[in-house]
């Protein structure tokens, strides 16, 4: 049983809402190699089952999502059990981005670090507006890097340049701006507006968002072209379930 990790699924008409939440209160919900091991285990069970339409991460409490990698675990690595430390932290960002359903960051305090690689390894990031993102390593001797270099292509190049070699914080307010966060709301209203993001996606085609999920994967990963043909398979693939005509018949029949 996971000791750092909570999942909690919840049905719906419209397919299963899954909130996983890192409950290292004490710590500002810090990963160490333990609480890796349970987020790695808990995605893995998520992509297995495909009746999850939605995720919602978060960590416990009110001051902080994730304040970043346990730097007392760090402080005792070698290179060997430095990259294998490493690889499963990326592993789990991996895993997150390419889950088959969306997942929302639900951002209440600290990204920091592997927090903010983590949150932005999300297809949302909502925050409210005491949260506040940085990515810090290099003040304790250590590079940003894995899933970091998702940072220019979110941010641009100067803003993360900046961020990763000056170790400023990032006000959400500044982050919402920049487009990291997708959503800012008042630290009161950050579970009605994540619930709202939830609803939405719930609202559409289960599969058509698995399907444009995958595509937005696809469109960061490869040429305009290619990106292209993948989405004509992509639609061509949508009729093989009875989900666009049931949806489309809806549609058409509404006002009826």
């Amino acid at each position: 049983m996971a000791k750092y990790v909570e999942t909690v699924i919840e049905d719906t008409p419209r397919g299963k809402i899954a909130r996983v939440t890192v409950d290292n209160q004490r710590k500002l919900n810090i990963l160490n190699s333990t609480i890796i091991a349970e987020l790695n285990d808990a995605f893995t069970d998520l992509d297995a089952n495909p009746e999850i339409a939605v995720v919602v991460l978060t960590g416990a409490g009110s001051k902080s999502f994730v304040g970043g990698a346990d730097v007392s675990e760090m402080v005792g690595l070698d290179p060997a059990s430095a990259r294998s430390f490493i690889t499963n932290l990326h592993h789990l960002c991996h895993k997150v981005r390419y889950l088959h359903a969306p997942v929302i960051a639900r951002v209440n305090g600290y990204a920091l670090g592997a927090g903010m690689e983590l949150a932005a390894s999300c297809d949302m990031i909502i925050a409210c507006k005491s949260a506040t993102f940085a990515m810090p390593e290099v003040r304790i001797g250590i590079p940003s890097v894995i899933d970091a270099a998702l940072l220019p292509r979110i941010l641009g190049v100067g803003l993360a340049r900046d961020l990763v070699l000056t170790a400023r914080t990032l006000s959400a307010t500044e982050a919402a701006t920049a487009g990291l966060v997708q959503r800012l709301t008042e630290d009161d209203a950050l579970d009605a507006e994540t619930n709202t993001a939830v609803d939405e996606i719930l609202a559409s085609g289960r599969h058509a968002i698995q399907n444009q999920k995958r595509l937005c994967n696809d469109w960061e990963n490869n040429s305009l072209a290619a990106g292209i043909q993948l989405g004509i398979e992509a639609f061509a693939q949508s009729y093989e379930t009875d989900e666009p005509k049931t949806m489309m018949e809806a549609f058409i029949n509404r006002d009826r």
